[in-house]
C-alpha cells in the first residue's frame, strides 16, 4: 500500500512504548508519512492508512474498538513476549513498517460481534460478557436462537465470543480453542449452576438473543458497556465490519503462540526446541 498516514494507539503506562512511538514518528517524518496520535476519539478516515498499536493485546483491542467501523488495518507491536494479536516486537518495528510500505504484508480478516439492547449498541473483537451486578455476580439468563430457547443459565453469566476471543475469558471458563480467522459465535457459560450445560458454537450468521431474568451488566472487550434490566433482550450477531490485522510473512503461527502462552507443546517438543 502507498502508506500516507499512521494512526497510533499507545499504552502510555509503558515507557518503552512512548520511546518507540517517538522513534517511529521520526521515521514517519523522514519518509513523508503523517503520524497521528489517537486517544479516545476515532479520527476521520484518511487514505492509505494503518493503525499501529503499541503495547500489548489489550492495546490492539482498544485500537480495534476505536476503528471498529473504519476498515483501517491494525499492526500490533508488542512490548513483551508474543501476543495473540501483537506478534511484532519493539525491536522489529522498522522491518515491519518497511514491509507495510513495500506491500509485503497480508491482511487477516477477524470477525466482530455486534450487540444491541435498550438503545445501547456496540461491537467487540474478543467477547461480550453478560454477568450479574451484585458482588457475587450471580444472574439468571436465557439464550435463544431462531425460534427456540437454547438453555437457561443460572450462574455467573454467559460469554459470547469470536474465534479471536476463544483464547481469552472463554478459555478460562472451559471454552474450546477456535483457530482464527474462523468465523463463528461461541457461547460459553461461566460458573453455571447446571453441570450439563456446556459451550456451544453457532454459525457466524445466526442471531442470538440473551434474555436476562435478573439485572445484568455488559462487559465489552473488558470494558463496562451498560446495565440491562430484567426482561430486556440483548441481540448479538455478526458485525458488518470486521477488524483487519496486518500479518507479516515471518509472523509466528497461531500454534507457536499457543506453545509459548499456554505451554501447548509436549515436553519432547520443548526439549528439541531449546
Amino acid at each position: 500500500m502507498n502508506l500516507e498516514r499512521i494512526y497510533f494507539v499507545v499504552n502510555s503506562s509503558k515507557p518503552d512504548a512512548i520511546r518507540v512511538l517517538e522513534q517511529i514518528e521520526a521515521w514517519c517524518a523522514k519518509h513523508g508519512i503523517a503520524a497521528v496520535r489517537v486517544s479516545d476519539e476515532p479520527p476521520s478516515n484518511g487514505p492509505a492508512a494503518i493503525v499501529v498499536a503499541l503495547g500489548g493485546d489489550g492495546t490492539v483491542l482498544r485500537a480495534a474498538g476505536l476503528f471498529a467501523d473504519s476498515g483501517v488495518p491494525i499492526l500490533g507491536i508488542n512490548s513483551g513476549s508474543l501476543g495473540f494479536l501483537t506478534q511484532v516486537g519493539f525491536d522489529a518495528w522498522t522491518a515491519a513498517l518497511e514491509h507495510v510500505r513495500d506491500h509485503r504484508i497480508e491482511l487477516e480478516q477477524r470477525m466482530r460481534l455486534a450487540y444491541e439492547v435498550e438503545g445501547v449498541r456496540g461491537s467487540v473483537l474478543n467477547d461480550l460478557v453478560v454477568t450479574g451486578t451484585t458482588e457475587s455476580r450471580f444472574c439468571e439468563l436465557e439464550l435463544a436462537w431462531g425460534d427456540g430457547t437454547v438453555a437457561a443459565y443460572p450462574g455467573d453469566g454467559l460469554i459470547l465470543a469470536t474465534a479471536t476471543g476463544s483464547t481469552a475469558y472463554s478459555l478460562s471458563a472451559g471454552g474450546p480453542i477456535i483457530v482464527p480467522p474462523a468465523a463463528c459465535i461461541l457461547a460459553t457459560p461461566h460458573g453455571v449452576h447446571r453441570l450439563g450445560l456446556r459451550p456451544v458454537i453457532f454459525p457466524a450468521d445466526e442471531v442470538l438473543r440473551v434474555r436476562p431474568r435478573t439485572e445484568v451488566q455488559l462487559i465489552a472487550d473488558g470494558d463496562p458497556a451498560g446495565l440491562c434490566s430484567p426482561d430486556s433482550e440483548i441481540v448479538v450477531q455478526r458485525s458488518s465490519y470486521p477488524t483487519l490485522l496486518v500479518r507479516l510473512a515471518d509472523s509466528p503461527s497461531f500454534f507457536r503462540i499457543l506453545d509459548e502462552k499456554l505451554n501447548w507443546a509436549d515436553s519432547d517438543h520443548r526439549r528439541r526446541s531449546q
